[in-house]
């Protein structure tokens, strides 16, 4: 976050003749994704209320902010990680985002992305992906801080979400404390 938010701790800046400034980030002290306001509640088309409760209840996932301002807009930089075969529904987000596996690996359909490797996902773009079975690390670059999420999984395609949270929730429960 920059230092016109006050969920982060002070930023070290330096002024330059063109007055941009250098801000510095750390990971200790990013804000969690819902803290922030960077992203609004999901829209679900079609409506999956149960389905999303159990999904978001799930655990297996840690979403942090570690760059950006949704009031002041800009840049923004999103580390996260998510557990062995967590499976993200489908969804599109309304700005582009450029994404990087920095620890394990993911797959979308048949490809599989490792350590990196990463894509290109331009804005209201559908997609998905699924942790590999060591999880996955990914940053997430967009030239826009605040942004949405739009769900579209089909309800069949829920089905397959929550059999891959129901088979590993207690790995990553089991994860998280350690």
């Amino acid at each position: 976050m920059s230092e016109t938010t006050t969920q982060t701790a002070p930023v070290a800046e330096e002024t330059t003749e063109a007055g941009h400034r250098r801000e510095t980030f750390r990971f200790a002290e990013a804000p969690l994704l819902h803290e922030t306001g960077m992203m609004s509640m999901p829209v679900m088309t079609p409506e999956a209320p149960e389905q999303f409760m159990e999904w978001v209840s799930s655990g297996g996932q840690l979403v942090k902010v570690l760059f950006g301002d949704p009031e002041a807009g800009g840049t923004s930089l999103v580390w996260s990680r998510f557990g062995p075969g967590y499976v993200l529904p489908r969804h599109s987000h309304s700005a582009d985002c450029l994404y990087y596996v920095t620890r394990g690996e993911l797959r979308m359909g048949r490809t599989v992305l490792a350590e990196g490797d990463g894509f290109f996902q331009p804005a209201d773009r559908p997609y998905t992906y699924t942790a590999g079975p060591a999880g996955v690390e990914i940053l997430e670059f967009r030239t826009s801080s605040p942004f949405d999420m739009q769900i579209t999984e089909s309800l069949p395609g829920w089905g397959r979400v929550l059999e891959a949270m129901r088979a590993n929730r207690d790995q990553w429960a089991a994860e998280a404390k350690a």
